[in-house]
């Protein structure tokens, strides 16, 4: 579920918020450019990384002054308004200090805010700072030309809103469709291209240095050596400024410059917490059941009767499961997320479990999903877990619902499909095409 967006304001201006989970750390997000915290959630990547944040606490987004669901401005706004901004953020959110996480210019008013308020915050992540957004003699790695003036003759010629400033900065993953079309949308919804001018303006008039010398708290500065707008040897020159400031870097091509990937955040948790939990990528079939109807049911049968039947079914289900080879990842209210090495097993689970839950008077609503997930502890993370809890939510009762995905990788055994239709999933983009498993079929060929 998409948390909801608040206001706060600052100023002459009203700031959008969301506030995502709990806990007794809080970390602030400062993005970089331009962003819309709605928006972001439309894209999976974007709610892994927003959900593995929140392992360490509670996670405050918001749009800076101009952009996404702020307000808009026809001016352009210095470093201390948008620090500023922060702490009125932290304040609404009832934060009394909190570590701050930014990308780009976002890493630049994270730095700034920890040097003008030394008591609200407690350290720094710093990617890709821009710490200077020109080039003069004591700081010659100012953004190279190369980038500047590509992007603002895209902005200049209305290129903002249909992809030109992607396919600049990261022409790699054009080739991407899902990704490219969510990428235009977000620009669109995120500033105009008159905004984007001026955004790219108070870019290039950043300088922060007059506020190293000031911040006292932990930074940590992380590059990643794929990133060519700045050499290394400008974070090189930030970390070396800073009391307590470390330089890390990464290497991680295979994430898009706007999603932080697993190297990024593995820095981060081991800043954070003192260690890193590791993990590793492997491919998965998800499964997600919940039961329908509980509130009626519960009101026909008798609350002693219907806790009864739903003991059953757990039991019932953890013995599918075990039989099945599968592992029960978490349990939430009357529903299971479930974890198998192949689909067939389950997908034989997940008949079995619609058809016992059946004879226990339950309707049992199933989605299943195959895809490459992170597996951390018990924990099972990844765009391909939220696409099973999608395809689950859109069955129907007493229905076994599967991805096209899944379907393919049994052709020739015995399981049969029926089209269920296609299906706008929340929180991915595009339409999916669904199917419904056959539960009780004789083996027979699939379709």
């Amino acid at each position: 579920m998409i948390p909801s967006t608040s206001y706060v304001r600052s100023g002459d201006a009203d700031i959008a918020y969301k506030v995502c989970g709990e806990g007794e750390r809080d970390l602030l997000i400062s993005f970089s450019f331009a962003s819309n915290i709605d928006a972001l959630f439309e894209l999976s990547e974007n709610v892994e990384f927003i959900e593995r944040m929140m392992r360490f606490g509670r996670v405050i987004l918001f749009d800076k002054r101009g952009t996404g669901l702020s307000e808009r401005t026809t001016d352009l706004v210095s470093i201390e308004q948008r620090s500023d901004d922060v702490i009125a953020v932290l304040d609404a959110a009832g934060s009394k200090s909190a570590a701050l996480l930014g990308y780009g210019d976002g890493a630049a008013v994270c730095l700034a805010t920890a040097a003008r308020h030394h008591d609200r915050v407690e350290s720094v992540i710093a990617g890709e700072v821009l710490v200077v957004g020109h080039r003069d003699k004591e700081f010659p790695w100012g953004v190279r030309a190369k980038f500047t003036g590509p992007v603002m003759r895209a902005l200049v010629s209305a290129g903002w809103g249909n992809g030109q400033v992607m396919k600049i900065l990261a022409p790699s993953w054009t080739a991407d469709r899902r990704l490219f079309e969510w990428w235009m949308r977000y620009e669109r919804l995120a500033t105009t291209p008159s905004g984007a001018s001026r955004l790219l303006e108070e870019i290039v008039d950043i300088d922060i240095r007059p506020y190293l010398p000031h911040v006292r708290v932990p930074v940590l500065v992380v590059h990643d050596v794929d990133m060519k707008m700045l050499p290394t040897a400008a974070f090189r020159w930030l970390a070396d400024q800073l009391s307590d400031g470390r330089l890390t870097l990464i290497q991680d091509s295979s994430t898009p410059i706007f999603i932080p990937g697993d190297a990024f955040v593995d820095e981060v948790e081991e800043f954070l917490i003192g260690t890193r939990t590791g993990g590793r990528r492997e491919i998965a079939t998800l499964v997600v059941t919940d039961v329908v109807g509980s509130t009626d049911s519960l009101a026909q049968s008798g609350d002693a009767a219907w806790r009864d039947r739903l003991v059953a079914h757990r039991e019932s289900v953890r013995h599918s499961l075990a039989r099945y080879s599968g592992r029960e990842v978490d349990t939430a209210g009357d529903g299971f997320f479930l974890s198998f090495p192949l689909p067939s097993l389950a997908l034989r689970f997940a008949e079995e479990a619609v058809t016992d839950a059946s004879r226990l008077g339950i309707g049992l609503r199933v989605g299943v999903h195959i895809g490459e997930v992170l597996v951390r502890d018990a924990d099972v993370i990844g765009i391909a877990a939220h696409i099973a809890a999608r395809v689950e939510a859109a069955a129907i009762p007493g229905a076994v619902f599967v991805t096209d995905a899944v379907r393919m990788l049994v052709l020739g055994s015995r399981m049969r499909f029926e089209p269920a239709g296609e299906f706008s999933l929340k929180g991915v983009p595009g339409t999916w095409p669904l199917f419904r498993l056959v539960v009780g079929v004789d083996p027979g060929t699939s379709v």
